[in-house]
């Protein structure tokens, strides 16, 4: 009898262990599942940079820039490269994650509704400016990795831009000055407190609203220009709080045949003035001069 009872005891013992072996067996694959569901819940949360190198942030840097594409086409080797370094100063003056953004008025993309060519951040270069953003750790040469790729890329979308430049389809056919810095002002995009624009053009207006150098009377001072009944059409936003740099491109004579009544001292005037009375406080004027015919 004893026998027989240690005889149950060791049957009952393999079938608990069967049991257990079964029990894990069918568990095992729910709870690597689980675990592994955890940690990529985990991976999933961790933010991540948007294919245009920003963090989406509430109070972001804002530069925009605008190209006026009737002058672009015209530009001397010289103007062209002070040109590309004042647009690659104004992507390394942008803040860690500030969004640049790219206007024209290339037949294709001019409207008076705005529409970036680009748009893209400047990312944080060290692990101190990745973490004054509130963005996750990454390591230095890491940083460093994705601050050159794009910057880069920043750099090929300028050259490419400036390569449209010579594509008839794209050329303008106007100057619409006014209407493209009006629809820029209203962009939602561009509303931050923390905010920037790079201007180029020869500031020769030619639309329906106004000839500048063309027709006498077209450009008056900025102030008398403002008091037109048929202001209200291209008058901008407030640029209140707006960091902006006016290139000015000084290419051909002033006054010629076609453009006689105006000056390029007025045009230095003019656009600054213009700028302030709409609220810009920080106002500067870069001459882009053609220099020996280069």
């Amino acid at each position: 009898m004893a026998r027989n009872h240690r005889s149950s005891r060791r049957r009952g013992g393999t079938s608990y262990g069967r049991l257990l072996g079964i029990l894990m067996l069918v568990l095992m694959p729910a709870l690597m599942l689980g675990a592994g569901g955890y940690g990529l819940h985990s991976y999933m949360q961790i933010e991540r940079m948007d294919a245009g190198f920003c963090y989406a942030r509430q109070t972001q840097a804002q530069t925009a820039i605008f190209l006026d594409y009737s002058v672009n086409k015209d530009l001397s080797g010289a103007q062209r490269r002070d040109l590309v370094t004042a647009l690659e100063r104004a992507y390394d003056a942008s803040p860690p994650n500030g969004r640049l953004m790219v206007f024209t008025t290339a037949r294709d993309s001019s409207s008076s509704i705005a529409k970036p060519v680009f748009k893209m951040c400047r990312p944080a270069k060290t692990a101190t400016e990745q973490e004054a953003i509130g963005a996750p750790a990454k390591t230095g040469p890491n940083l460093s990795h994705i601050a050159e790729e794009a910057r880069m890329r920043f750099r090929d979308q300028v050259a490419q831009i400036l390569a449209d430049t010579t594509d008839g389809a794209k050329a303008a056919l106007e100057s619409p000055i006014l209407e493209q810095v009006q629809a820029i002002s209203r962009y939602a995009g561009f509303r931050g407190q923390e905010r920037s624009l790079v201007w180029l053009s020869d500031g020769i207006q030619n639309s329906e609203i106004a000839k500048f150098c063309a027709v006498k009377g077209d450009m008056p001072s900025a102030d008398r220009f403002m008091r037109r009944p048929d202001y209200a059409v291209v008058a901008p936003e407030s640029f209140e709080g707006t960091d902006v740099t006016l290139l000015l491109v000084e290419s051909a004579a002033l006054p010629q045949p076609g453009l006689a009544h105006c000056t390029h001292a007025e045009m230095r005037t003019w656009w600054p003035d213009w700028f302030r009375a709409h609220g810009a406080e920080r106002v500067r004027l870069e001459r882009l001069r053609r220099v020996n015919g280069s």
